[in-house]
This record gives structure tokens, sequence and C-alpha cells, in this order.
């Protein structure tokens, strides 16, 4: 990566902006494969009434795992923003129409309800067989621009 930045920060950017798209694809696709495959009712986790349910019941322990959710959402923003020299707005449109569908697609929930004996390794076990290799190709290069 470093060999390609003398060409220009900007121009690295334009190069991976399309393997981030496509690493955002690839998630909210198996979102929505496992949706459809194991649970649909997960859709109710969208309603803000379930979150207030969730910290009133679990307190504390509701907070600690909220800082994954936020370290989440800003580990995905953060590798937008750091594509290149985009301005602000165009940071902002690729957060809510890109970044933040893609997450709550991504979500596994429907997974984890009919296999909760994976949730140490919930990612890659909720990948269909098909493109496991493809999706790990792609989880390395996402890892590698975000680093």
């Amino acid at each position: 990566m470093f060999v390609f930045q003398r060409f220009g920060t900007d121009k690295v950017g334009y190069t991976f902006a399309p393997i981030i798209c496509v690493w955002f694809s690839l998630i909210a696709g198996i979102g929505i494969y496992n949706f459809v495959k194991h649970d649909t009712s997960v859709v109710k986790a969208i309603n803000p009434e379930y979150i207030i349910d969730f910290f009133k019941r679990y307190k504390k322990d509701a907070w600690i795992s909220l800082g994954g959710v936020v370290l989440s959402i800003t580990g995905t923003e953060a590798q937008f923003a750091d594509v290149g020299h985009f301005t602000v707005q165009s940071i902002q449109i690729s957060m809510y129409c890109v970044t933040y569908p893609a997450l709550i697609l991504a979500c596994q929930a429907s997974f984890l309800r009919k296999n909760a004996d994976d949730v140490s390794d919930t990612f890659f076990k909720s990948i269909p067989h098909g493109i496991y290799w493809p999706m790990y190709v792609a989880a390395e290069f996402a890892a590698i621009i975000a680093s």
C-alpha cells in the first residue's frame, strides 16, 4: 500500500473505494441471506422500544455492549473516511447510504438464533459455503485498508 502512496493519496483512495464498496455489499448480502434463511423475526430489533427494554433489563452490561456497536460503526466510517481526500458531505452520504445500511443488514442475529453455539466465530460461520473464500479475501483487503 505504501508503494502506491507516491501516486497521491487521492488516487489510492479512489482505488480502495471500490474494494470497500464490495466489502459492504458482501456483508449486507450475507446478512440478507441469513435473515431469509434463519429467522426473519429479528427485524423487530430495529424498533427503538427494544433497545430501551434492553437497557432497563441489563443496565451496565447493555452499556458495555453498546461500546462494541459504537466501535463497529465508527470503524467502518473510518474506512470510508480514509479512502482519500473526500469532502465532508461525500463521507456523510457514504455513511448514510452505504455504511450504515450495510451494517444494519449485516446483523447476524438471524444466524445466531438458530446457531447459538457459534457465537465465538459467528461472522465466518454465517457465510454460505460457496462464497466463503471470496468473502475471506474481501475481509483481508478490507482489514488492510482499515489499518
